[in-house]
């Protein structure tokens, strides 16, 4: 079994994050729905949440982390399906509970490497990317529980109807 580390689950992750931003960005480009749009317009521009959390630690501290070397194997492969998030009739709640999904692929992610035994710094990094993805998650289905997420971002860009959505 080959020897896996830290930062290739990283760049994993990086590269999902990536093609997600990029999916919310066409599923915008081509929807005629502004509820949809301003959502995407969300999405895509607070999705790189691992970029974030690792800019907020010591980069020598970041490195160390990235050369740890896991005991066991993860597989972390997630796929955007794309099948079912047509932009043209997709409706922001299917947007929404998709995010959600991609979030938790995430924390399935985090939790696995967490599970490994992998030092102190490593679990403090984790940790942070465990919280930023669970309160997003918590974010994503709260307010959509409520219908609060369209209407929140309609009032900070002021351009959605109710009937948007």
């Amino acid at each position: 079994m080959a020897i896996i580390t830290i930062d290739e689950l990283f760049q994993r992750a990086q590269a999902f994050e990536e093609n997600l931003e990029n999916f919310y960005v066409k599923i915008r480009d081509e929807s005629e729905n502004n509820g949809v749009r301003l959502v995407t317009y969300y999405l895509a521009r607070n999705r790189r949440h691992l970029q974030r959390v690792l800019d907020d630690f010591e980069p020598g501290d970041v490195l160390k982390v990235k050369n740890v070397q896991l005991k066991f194997g993860i597989d972390f492969s997630p796929a955007l399906d794309v099948t079912v998030l047509k932009p043209a009739s997709i409706n922001a709640r299917q947007l929404l509970e998709a995010a959600a999904v991609y979030d938790a692929a995430l924390i399935e992610l985090y939790k696995n490497i967490l599970k490994q035994p992998i030092g102190r710094l490593a679990q403090m990094l984790l940790e942070s990317l465990l919280k930023v993805e669970e309160r997003d998650i918590v974010l994503i289905k709260k307010n959509d529980c409520h219908g609060l997420f369209l209407k929140g971002i309609a009032f900070f860009y002021g351009r959605i109807r109710t009937s948007d959505r």
